[in-house]
């Protein structure tokens, strides 16, 4: 196919979200409201542009769409918190964040932007660690479902990424990480047992929790079958 089909859709993409941002700006949307339309009309395209083109690393520099993203992202976030400068609303700025930045970090990490200075089993094992706090500080301020959507971007996105460097988890690891995920999960149920009250937020965030690791197994069984053929 030719070059300039890629290259239109990534350019289309572009011209629509500055399309977009001016817009709310000048209709007064708000930076919230703005930043997201403007990412979800321009996103699209870029990566249509991305998935069509034989090197698109040749045209797109990973890391300017690092750069670029991660300042979509901290607009977005920024817009939230001016909205609701509340515990909930930080929660939810992280999710947005996330949201808005994971399309970029994705690509940055295919293409290899190398601009993590954690080694990926450090960026594994500190996804872990945040996401599972971002999860019980959902819980802890009555926000159960915002805190473990960006808990779970966290973690997922942490493991993902260490896969995609290098990362390979042993069958037994995945295991036990599985059992792992269904202990944390009973703990949350028990906690929401412990505390009474309704138990259906406690009963969904342990079962999403236990799930996760099933997830990434999922997920990752592509990236596990190109290992055992390598070897």
């Amino acid at each position: 196919m030719s070059r300039r089909v890629p290259e239109f859709a990534v350019v289309t993409g572009v011209f629509l979200g500055l399309s977009a941002l001016v817009s709310g700006v000048a209709l007064g949307w708000g930076l919230y409201a703005t930043v997201v339309v403007a990412a979800g009309v321009a996103y699209p395209f870029v990566a249509f542009g991305i998935l069509r083109d034989d090197d698109p690393a040749a045209t797109i520099r990973p890391r300017p769409v690092l750069a670029l993203g991660l300042a979509v992202a901290a607009a977005g976030a920024v817009g939230v918190l001016l909205d609701d400068p509340t515990p909930r609303g930080a929660l939810f700025a992280l999710l947005i964040a996330a949201l808005l930045a994971a399309p970029p970090a994705g690509y940055a990490t295919r293409y290899g932007a190398d601009v993590n200075p954690l080694s990926p089993t450090a960026t594994v094992f500190a996804g872990g660690t945040v996401g599972t706090a971002l999860v019980v500080a959902g819980l802890a301020i009555g926000a159960p479902y915002v805190g473990t959507a960006v808990g779970i971007a966290a973690g997922l996105g942490a493991a993902l990424y260490g896969t995609a460097r290098g990362v390979a988890f042993a069958a037994r690891t995945k295991r036990r990480a599985a059992a792992g995920g269904a202990l944390l999960g009973l703990g949350i149920v028990a906690a929401g047992v412990a505390r009474g009250g309704p138990l259906t937020d406690w009963l969904l965030v342990g079962t999403a929790i236990a799930l996760v690791p099933s997830l990434y197994a999922a997920l990752t069984r592509e990236s596990d079958g190109r290992s055992v053929r390598s070897r």
